[in-house]
C-alpha cells in the first residue's frame, strides 16, 4: 500500500487531516442555515467559524472559481435560510470527495455575491454518506427564493421548458421555467396586473449552466448530440432530469449541473409557408435587423450597425433573401434598414437585386421624394409588380414627433391586379424601450419608465401613435380607400397603451390565434410581439389568414449571420443560407381574399 492510500485511509477515518487538535467530529458548531441567514449577506460574514454539512459536489474544478459545496445533513426540508455554502479550494482539500460528511473551520466570506468559507485552517473528515438532492417545483413557492436555495444541491423532477438561448454562445447558458413565459404587457394590461405576473415569472425561471467556465466554449455543451446550423435547439423544447448545485455570483444565479440532463425536441422549426392561391393578396412585415451596406460611407466596413465586412453581408444578404423569398409575399414592409438612399448600393436596392437573382417574380422597390428622416435606419416597402402596382404617390411623415426618436413612417397604396381593389400600406417602426432619458428635466420625466411594464419612452409612442392615426386619415398616399394596414415594430407589446389606442379608433387587430399570445420576439426569456398588423375595419371584414412565423425568435443567436464570438470551425458549421435566424424578430404574414 502506497503512503497516499494510508493517508487517505486515515482522513477517512477522522484520524488526521488538515486539523487542530481541539477540532473533533463531536465539537460544537454553527449550522449552515445560521451561517447563511435569512439575508443577502451572512449575518457572521467576516467572522471565523466551525460548521458541520455533507459535501455534494466539486464545482469549476477547473477555474479559480473552483471550490466543493458544503451542504447541511439534515437538508430535506427547505427554509427560509439556505442550507449550503461553498467552501473555496486549496490543497489541503484535494482529498475531499462528494460523500464526505466534514467538521471544518474558515472564516466566512462572500465570493462575488456567494456565501463562502474560505481561509480553512482545520478539517476532519467523520462519516461518508450517499447525499440525496432536494426536490424543487417551478414556480417557487412564495415562502421560497432563490437565495434561500444558494448553494444547495436541487433536483426538479418536472419537465422544464426552453425560454431563452441569447447566453448560450458567450456562457454556456440556458434559461428554463416550467412553462413558456410571456412578456406580461403581452398578455395583461399595464400597472398593476403587469407588476403581479412579473413578481410570479421570477420564481419561475432558471438559469442552467454548462459548469465549464468558459466564455464562448467550444464545443457546446448543449444540446448533447451538438447545435449546428440544421440541428437546432429552440425555445419550447423540453429539458428533463435537471439536477445541480445552485451557484450565484454577478450575473445571478444559475444551477451548475451534476449530471447531464435529456433534451427534447417538442417545438420542432416550422413547415414553409403555404404558397399564395390564386385570388389572395399577401403582404409581411420583417424587422431585418440592421441590414446596412455602408455605401454612403468612405470605406463601406465595417457598417455603423450591420456586418462587419463584406463576407459577413453576404450571409446576412442569403438569410433575408431566403427568408423573405420563402414568405412568397406581394408587399413586404422591412424594418431596420440602412437609411442610405434608393440608389444601387444602398440597403434596399441590395436587397431587391439579391431577391430577383432568385426569383422569376421580381420585386421593386418603393421610393419617396423625400428622405424618410435623419435616422440611421428607415422603413421601406418593396412589392411584386405582377401582382400589385403603386397608386398615388408613395409619402412619408418626416414632421414632429417623428423628427427624433421615431424613423418616418412610409405609405403607399397598392392596386391589385385582380381584385382591382386599392389597399394602403403603412409600415412603421417606433422608439425602442431601451436607452431610457437620463435627465432630470421635467420634460423627460414622463418618458422614464413608470413601473408599470411598458418601460421607457411609452408616452412618447403613444404620441408617435396619436400622429400616425391622423397622418393616415388625411390619406397621404392621395388615394382614399376603404382598405388599409397599419404595420410594423411599435415596440410596443400587444396590451400596451399605443396598440390598445388604436383599437380603440376603429382599427383592428390582426391576431395569429384568438385562443393564446402571439409572438415575434424574445427578450430575457420572456416572449411577446413588438410586430403587428391592424387593419380598417372593411378590410379587417374580408377572409384572411394572420401568422407569426416563428423562424427567428425561437432560434439560438449563435446561428445569426455574424463572425462574433465563435471560433473559425463554428463560424461555418452554425451558417446556411436558409430563413432561420435571419433576424431577430419573426415576420408577420397577412393573407388576403379580396375577390368577393
Amino acid at each position: 500500500m502506497t503512503v497516499s492510500k494510508v493517508l487517505l485511509g486515515l482522513l477517512l477515518l477522522g484520524l488526521i487531516g488538515c486539523s487542530r487538535p481541539e477540532l473533533h467530529c463531536n465539537s460544537e458548531f454553527t449550522p449552515i442555515a445560521t451561517i447563511q441567514g435569512a439575508g443577502e449577506q451572512s449575518p457572521l460574514y467576516g467572522q471565523a467559524v466551525i460548521t458541520h454539512g455533507v459535501i455534494t459536489a466539486k464545482v469549476y474544478p477547473d477555474s479559480p472559481q473552483a471550490g466543493w459545496m458544503l451542504q447541511s445533513t439534515d437538508a430535506g426540508a427547505v427554509s427560509a435560510s439556505s442550507q449550503a455554502l461553498f467552501v473555496a479550494a486549496s490543497p489541503e482539500l484535494e482529498l475531499l470527495q462528494p460523500g464526505h460528511v466534514i467538521r471544518i473551520r474558515g472564516t466566512v466570506e462572500d465570493i462575488e455575491q456567494l456565501t463562502s468559507l474560505v481561509d480553512v485552517s482545520a478539517f476532519r473528515v467523520c462519516d461518508q454518506v450517499e447525499p440525496e438532492p432536494v426536490i424543487v417545483q417551478l414556480p417557487l413557492a412564495e415562502h421560497l427564493s432563490w437565495e434561500a436555495l444558494e448553494g444547495m444541491w436541487l433536483r426538479f423532477e418536472q419537465p422544464l421548458v426552453i425560454n431563452s438561448t441569447y447566453q448560450l454562445g458567450r456562457y454556456g447558458e440556458l434559461t428554463l421555467a416550467d412553462k413558456r413565459l410571456w412578456t406580461p404587457t403581452q398578455i395583461v394590461e399595464p400597472g398593476e396586473a403587469a407588476r403581479a405576473h412579473a413578481a410570479l415569472q421570477e420564481r419561475r425561471m432558471l438559469v442552467l449552466d454548462d459548469g465549464l467556465w468558459q466564455q464562448n466554449p467550444d464545443p457546446l455543451l448543449y444540446p448533447p448530440a451538438g447545435l449546428s446550423a440544421e440541428q437546432g435547439l429552440r425555445l419550447g423544447d423540453i429539458v428533463t432530469g435537471v439536477e445541480g448545485v445552485l451557484f450565484q455570483d454577478q450575473r445571478g444565479y444559475r444551477l451548475v449541473p451534476t449530471s447531464q440532463p435529456d433534451f427534447q425536441v417538442t417545438n420542432p422549426r416550422p413547415a414553409a409557408i403555404v404558397a399564395k392561391q390564386a385570388g389572395e393578396l399577401r403582404v409581411a412585415s420583417f424587422n431585418v435587423l440592421n441590414f446596412f451596406t455602408g455605401a454612403d460611407q468612405p470605406e463601406p466596413f465595417p457598417t455603423r450597425r450591420g456586418a462587419q465586412h463584406e463576407e459577413e453581408l453576404r450571409r446576412q444578404t442569403a438569410k433575408l433573401t431566403s427568408a423573405i423569398l420563402a414568405m412568397d409575399a406581394d408587399i413586404v414592409g422591412l424594418i431596420e434598414l440602412e437609411n442610405n438612399g434608393y440608389d444601387e448600393g444602398s440597403a434596399i436596392a441590395t436587397l431587391v437585386t439579391a431577391l430577383n437573382q432568385q426569383t422569376e417574380r421580381p420585386y421593386r422597390m418603393v421610393t419617396t421624394a423625400e428622405t424618410p428622416g435623419g435616422d440611421a435606419i428607415k422603413v421601406g416597402l418593396i412589392y411584386r409588380p405582377d401582382a400589385v402596382s403603386e397608386s398615388g404617390q408613395a409619402a412619408t411623415q418626416t414632421a414632429a414627433p417623428f423628427t427624433r426618436l421615431h424613423r418616418p413612417p412610409v405609405a403607399q397604396t397598392f392596386h391589385d391586379l385582380q381584385s382591382g381593389k386599392d389597399i394602403t400600406i403603412s409600415v412603421n417602426h417606433f422608439k425602442a424601450k431601451g436607452g431610457c432619458p437620463r435627465s432630470d428635466h421635467p420634460l423627460y420625466s414622463e418618458m422614464r419608465d413608470q413601473g408599470d411594464g411598458q418601460s421607457c419612452w411609452n408616452a412618447a409612442r403613444v404620441e408617435a401613435t396619436k400622429a400616425l392615426h391622423q397622418w393616415l386619415q388625411q390619406h397621404p398616399t392621395g388615394i382614399d380607400t376603404p382598405y388599409q394596414i397599419l404595420m410594423g415594430d411599435l415596440n410596443a407589446y400587444r396590451m400596451e397603451d399605443p396598440v390598445r389606442w388604436l383599437e380603440q379608433q376603429g382599427w383592428h387587430y390582426l391576431s395569429a390565434h384568438d385562443d393564446q399570445p402571439s409572438y415575434s420576439f424574445v427578450f430575457r426569456g420572456k416572449s411577446g410581439s413588438l410586430d403587428h398588423a391592424l387593419a380598417s375595419p372593411a378590410l379587417a371584414a374580408l377572409p384572411m389568414d394572420v401568422k407569426h412565423w416563428p423562424i427567428n425568435a425561437d432560434e439560438p443567436v449563435l446561428l445569426e449571420y455574424s463572425f462574433g464570438y465563435k471560433s473559425e470551425g463554428m463560424q461555418e458549421q452554425l451558417f446556411a443560407p436558409h430563413p432561420y435566424r435571419s433576424s431577430d424578430h419573426d415576420p408577420v404574414i397577412l393573407t388576403f381574399s379580396l375577390q368577393p
